[in-house]
């Protein structure tokens, strides 16, 4: 009687698909038992699934009393569902009281800082762990690639995710912090949804697309993968689903490999045939130090005397810390790269100014710079442990769609002359200072 009443108060929250896999998911949580779901058993089952603490607190958020003097001991249905309901289709205020309810409470208006920490985290390692299961999931060719999860690189990225909160982190912080923070965080928003959409369909025995499937994809697809058994990736998982949080959302679908100095070289003309044209680049750079970080450069590289790029490209520290610096729109110093020029630097740089750069590679490849302060880029640290560093490892990758070229899109009549290919080899002739002078001999139609 309990879960018919339950059911009938439920039926004008989800639709009868939903409804069927929330009551299976009840099921095989309780052993079949419609009305002796206990907080234990719910524990255990969910525990296959998600990480525990993850299910434990989850656990005592549905199973604390509304009133004082209750004792939940057996969940109900609408209960049960309720934490699907609110990630599906409940306001800023619900899901912050879901989260406040799922903590260790230090105070009526205040919460713990730590334990949010710890609560991100485990939504972090959930996610991964369903992702890593689920069939069709594209993890699998980040993993077969050697991009993993470790402890510390979970551990960074809820640290990262927290920064939101303000640059002062106390022990205890006022609720209304944490409905501000939900607000300016959607990507935690989208990852904690993902977890428990994906955690009900999983025991309700439902396909995945009953959820509506998110608009904005969390971990990106990989496309032209290197084909060497040496690579070994810079970076760890969580710092890609960081990092394509940051991206402008029409390239976040897809990132699509383009250079590694462990298999490509240490040559910066061999990573300028690379980059040349392919659009948006993500730039990862490990130091001597072991100091990770990188930049966001908005527009496709070519070799001139003038910055490019737009307010949408970024810095980006990755350890020991996750931060990333958005444009302050002070100067449009956003991306440079100019080669064989006796004046003017040559190399490739984003933010600052000449010598005082945010991040600079050096034509010599090995050296790089990253100084104290740029006014680039908002709240920015110095990406390096030294001013002047050294390149341990370097790669580069493309991200959204390589972009259509002019003449690709006059039409398959039209033919590219064979000086726009070899790219490396142009890269290599314009640093040893040899001009192109075979450029005038096009034919007319490669021009027009």
């Amino acid at each position: 009687m309990g879960n018919a009443s339950g059911k009938r108060e439920t039926d004008n929250l989800y639709n009868s698909e939903e409804l069927r896999m929330l009551e299976s998911a009840y099921k095989n949580a309780s052993g079949g038992a419609l009305e002796k779901l206990t907080q234990d058993r719910l524990v255990e089952t969910w525990s296959q699934t998600i990480e525990r603490s993850l299910a434990e607190s989850t656990a005592q958020y549905l199973f604390t009393p509304t009133k004082p003097g209750q004792q939940c001991v057996n969940l109900q249905l609408k209960k049960f569902g309720e934490p699907y309901y609110i990630m599906e289709r409940g306001t800023i205020d619900q899901k912050m009281q879901m989260l406040l309810g799922s903590m260790e409470r230090s105070g009526n208006d205040t919460f713990n800082s730590k334990q949010l920490e710890q609560y991100i985290y485990s939504v972090i390692k959930s996610y991964v762990h369903l992702e890593s299961t689920a069939k069709n999931s594209g993890i699998k060719e980040w993993h077969d690639l050697g991009f993993n999860t470790t402890e510390r690189s979970a551990a960074t990225f809820a640290k990262g995710l927290m920064r939101n909160l303000g640059k002062e982190l106390e022990h205890t912080m006022p609720n209304d912090a944490l409905e501000r923070w939900l607000h300016v965080t959607p990507q935690f928003l989208q990852i904690w949804r993902e977890v428990f959409s994906q955690l009900y369909c999983r025991h309700g025995g439902s396909k995945r697309n009953i959820i509506k499937e998110m608009e904005i994809p969390i971990l990106p697809a990989l496309c032209d993968a290197p084909q060497n058994s040496h690579y070994r990736p810079i970076i760890e998982l969580p710092h890609v689903l960081y990092i394509n949080a940051q991206l402008p959302r029409e390239h976040r679908h897809k990132w699509r490999f383009l250079f590694s100095s462990k298999i490509n070289g240490e040559s910066f003309s061999t990573m300028l045939g690379k980059v040349l044209d392919k659009g948006p680049t993500l730039f990862f750079i490990e130091d001597e130090d072991q100091y990770i970080f990188g930049g966001y450069a908005s527009e496709t590289w070519s070799v001139k005397p003038q910055f490019g790029g737009d307010d949408s490209s970024l810095l980006y520290t990755l350890s020991p810390a996750m931060r990333c610096f958005s444009a302050t729109t002070y100067n449009n110093h956003y991306q440079y790269l100019n080669l064989n020029q006796q004046t003017m630097p040559n190399g490739l740089g984003m933010g600052g100014q000449f010598d005082f750069w945010g991040l600079w590679i050096d034509c010599s490849f090995g050296d790089g710079q990253s100084v104290e302060s740029c006014t680039t880029y908002r709240d920015y640290v110095q990406l390096s442990k030294r001013k002047q560093f050294k390149i341990r490892n370097m790669e580069v990758w493309a991200v959204g769609d390589l972009p259509v070229k002019e003449e690709d899109e006059e039409g398959e009549g039209q033919k590219r002359s064979v000086l726009d290919g070899n790219l490396e080899d142009r890269a290599m002739l314009e640093i040893a200072g040899k001009k192109m002078h075979s450029d005038g001999l096009r034919e007319p139609s490669m021009d027009d």
